[in-house]
């Protein structure tokens, strides 16, 4: 069974958002990225939501789709909170 939480939650400020949203998991971060994401395009974006798809079918590691997911965040200028 592949591990699909984050080591680490993660905060971020969606545009328009009161409050910040964190992030504890894969499945998580697909919602965020497909549903509410202010951008759906980028090499970033994409490679964000490669990387959580194949880290939910068990052939890629947690940590590396946090880390794509941050990189989509700065892409897209997400603020990633504390």
């Amino acid at each position: 069974m592949p591990t699909t939480h984050w080591n680490r939650k993660l905060g971020i400020l969606l545009p328009g958002a009161l409050r910040p949203r964190f992030i504890e998991d894969i499945g998580n971060a697909m919602y965020v990225l497909a549903e509410l994401w202010p951008v759906t395009y980028g090499k970033a974006y994409q490679r964000a939501l490669a990387f959580c798809a194949r880290a939910l079918e068990g052939r890629g590691s947690a940590v590396r789709a946090r880390l794509a997911f941050i990189a989509a965040a700065r892409e897209a200028r997400v603020q990633i909170v504390s």
